[in-house]
């Protein structure tokens, strides 16, 4: 395995978030990567700061080029950039806020013709793409107003959050479902019927309260690959309880809870792969019949399952990623057929977490055999790095 380090200061590049569910920086072609490009990464951006959106050209010594620019960014998620399935060579998916309104809405972007093709906004809310299906037919919407005022290492500056005078977890609000090809929305599962599944029990009132009173968001919104399920986090105030994983069909059937470990990631069909520190391996389990399937890898191959992992497009090849020192990112690479697997060069990064922690994000290429990742090199600065097979 090489390494090389694509982009260079003074300003600070980065994708921003994990390579899960065929999440892939590359253009269909894989000339172009789409990223972000700030003037700083060691705090949260506030309402003015803004990130430019860039295409690295492959093909001319990876030469950066402004596209595009966005209110609506974290360190940790970027702002959601997704190559749109169904044209993935030339439109991409971006997250903005309006300045005036400081509503949250979707952007869809040209490449051909270098301009926001279509908008998508929905009235007075902060409704925008979460997760975009692999088949190309819908985005997972969420309303990032209430995940701002929620918890900030995730927030968008300014975003506005009109529930904020209703009730706390309302009918109206929750995981929506979003048609690409004509705007239109579906809710799939509403904020109360989160309520009632995970916080109206005995245990749980007597720990939080009321829950008509007890706020909670949805984010880490995960398509299979079969685009049939959708896989979220539901949390309280910050990083609080209840925690908790859940699941739902396309249709908005088949709403159940899940077991939830750190940053899972989508197998075949509705095979889904969790942390478990205790074996070097991650636990399987099939989130359509809800049963427990077994392990994915084995001891010692990966040193912490409960950091950032990803499968490759081919299905073939799992990362997942580890510090070995608080500076240093390595990234094992676990071959399915035959359970043989390499580890990476350490990547620099950086110490701590955080509202402005840096992630170790993997995210594949198209042709699987490089990943995206990011480093915090010597002068300081958010870059980054490619890392490549060599067969």
């Amino acid at each position: 395995m090489t390494i090389e380090q694509i982009t260079f200061g003074p300003k600070n590049h980065f994708f921003g978030y994990i390579g899960h569910g065929l999440t892939i920086p590359w253009n269909a072609s894989g000339r172009f990567i789409v990223a972000l490009r700030t003037d700083f990464h060691d705090r949260m951006p506030t309402v003015g700061d803004i990130a430019e959106v860039v295409l690295i050209d492959s093909q001319k010594q990876n030469e950066v080029t402004v596209v595009d620019r966005t209110r609506a960014w974290n360190v940790q998620q970027g702002t959601m950039l997704y190559w749109n399935p169904s044209e993935a060579e030339t439109q991409f998916f971006f997250n903005d806020v309006d300045p005036k309104s400081g509503l949250v809405f979707t952007v869809l972007y040209d490449v051909k013709s270098r301009r926001r093709v279509r908008e998508y906004r929905f009235g007075n809310e902060s409704i925008a793409n979460g997760g975009v299906a692999p088949n190309g037919k819908y985005f997972a919407g969420i309303n990032y107003g209430k995940i701002s005022r929620s918890r900030e290492v995730i927030a968008y500056p300014g975003a506005l959050d009109g529930t904020v005078n209703g009730p706390a977890n309302p009918t109206t609000d929750g995981l929506f479902r979003v048609d690409i090809e004509n705007g239109e929305r579906k809710l799939l599962v509403s904020y109360k019927q989160l309520s009632d599944l995970l916080l109206d029990n005995p245990k749980e009132r007597a720990r939080l309260g009321d829950p008509d009173k007890y706020p909670i968001y949805v984010h880490h919104t995960l398509w299979n690959r079969d685009s049939e399920w959708i896989t979220f986090i539901v949390r309280g105030k910050g990083n609080k309880r209840p925690s908790a994983g859940c699941a739902v069909r396309v249709d908005g059937t088949g709403l159940r809870k899940i077991p939830f470990a750190g940053h899972p990631e989508w197998l075949e069909g509705s095979l889904f792969a969790m942390a478990s520190k205790d074996h070097g391996a991650y636990n399987l389990y099939d989130v359509a019949a809800e049963k427990w399937a077994g392990q994915l890898g084995g001891p010692s191959v990966f040193p912490d399952t409960d950091d950032d992992n990803a499968l490759s497009p081919d299905t073939k090849l799992y990362v997942g990623s580890y510090k070995q020192k608080p500076t240093e990112c390595i990234y094992t690479i676990y071959y399915r057929g035959d359970g043989n697997y390499i580890r990476s060069p350490p990547v620099p990064t950086k110490v701590g977490g955080g509202v402005v922690r840096i992630d170790s994000a993997p995210r594949w290429n198209r042709t699987s055999d490089g990943l995206l990742v990011p480093g915090v090199i010597s002068d300081g600065t958010l870059q980054l790095f490619e890392l490549r097979l060599i067969k």
